[in-house]
């Protein structure tokens, strides 16, 4: 069984932490060259990859690598934590698929910044998808999901480490069923779909005029570690709020 772990990011190393304990006989790890263009805010060095004594390749964009995919000749692709969109090309290689990790139990919450946008939404429950990757947006069939509750004090790293969590009981308990191809699948309901917006730059800054307390105090949760933080600007400078409090006087 040889899987191509694809992953720049840290929940991708810690979830391959838990593949690497599962005794799969060759993984071989695709990840960003470290001047790549695509931006990752919770990436992870090459040298921590190199931890697992495994060969490293890395890359600019997937969809220019056919040629070395199709020379590993992998039985299974693992995508967790990759900001490209994976064209049908490279999803048909892996003779058992592409599965995949996304931080909302899918069809809700399909698209861009999903921890930013549960907690700005106000999510009081959430959790991880495992499914197969297709040509859609996030429309695979799912394999599995893991839930967690959101709590109203949680900021975005303790909602990534929920992810980290129970992104670990999926591996643990589904990824040898889907190598023995005897893991669920279903499709998605249609009916259930939820696509999140894509957050832009400016969404960071904090107006002390349009935004209530509340907006202001979920912003600052859903913007903080590992994200580039929700900020105030006078006078030229910029100070940026990493953690708040929220009480009632």
């Amino acid at each position: 069984m040889k899987i191509i772990w694809l992953s720049a990011n840290q929940l991708g190393y810690e979830l391959l932490k838990e593949a690497s304990d599962l005794g799969i006989s060759e993984i071989i790890i695709m990840t960003l060259k470290k001047n790549a263009k695509t931006t990752m805010y919770d990436g992870i060095d090459i040298e921590k990859w190199c931890e697992f004594g495994i060969e490293v390749f890395e890359i600019e964009m997937i969809n220019e690598e056919v040629a070395l995919i199709e020379k590993l000749n992998p039985d299974l692709m693992v995508v967790c934590g990759w900001r490209q969109i994976i064209k049908k090309e490279v999803l048909g290689i892996p003779r058992l698929g592409v599965i995949g990790f996304h931080p909302t139990l899918l069809p809700y919450g399909r698209g861009s910044a999903p921890i930013i946008n549960t907690i700005l939404e106000g999510i009081k429950e959430s959790g991880v998808t495992m499914y197969y990757l297709s040509e859609g947006l996030d429309d695979g069939d799912i394999i599995a999901q893991e839930k967690f509750s959101i709590d109203p004090i949680d900021h975005a790293q303790d909602v990534y480490m929920k992810v980290i969590k129970a992104g670990k009981v999926l591996v643990k308990q589904y990824l040898p069923l889907v190598i023995n191809q005897s893991a669920p699948r279903r499709p998605q309901d249609s009916s259930k779909v939820y696509i999140f917006k894509k957050p832009k730059l400016q969404d960071n800054k904090i107006d002390f005029e349009k935004d209530s307390i509340d907006n202001i105090y979920a912003k600052v949760r859903a913007l903080s570690k590992p994200y580039k933080g929700a900020y105030i600007e006078k006078n030229g400078k910029r100070l940026i709020i990493w953690r708040a409090e929220l009480k009632e006087i």
